[in-house]
């Protein structure tokens, strides 16, 4: 019913995180002071971009998502 992606971005503030949802293709994107992360994940199915909740704590970052029925 749900998807839930976890990723590690130590030394990344959240307002720093840019997050975009297509179907089942999560992009991942941030920058800190001296580093940049990239990364597409492709989920186990299609999943409803508007349902996105997310919360980052310590640098992880954890992504929710209602998947599409």
């Amino acid at each position: 019913e749900r998807v839930v992606v976890v990723a590690e971005l130590p030394g990344v503030e959240e307002k720093s995180i840019h997050i975009e949802v297509r179907e089942d293709m999560l992009e991942l994107a941030a920058e800190a002071r001296d580093r940049k992360y990239h990364k597409e994940v492709l989920l186990p199915s299609p999943v409803n971009a508007s349902t996105m909740e997310s919360s980052c704590k310590n640098g992880v970052l954890e992504i929710r998502l209602t998947k599409k029925k």
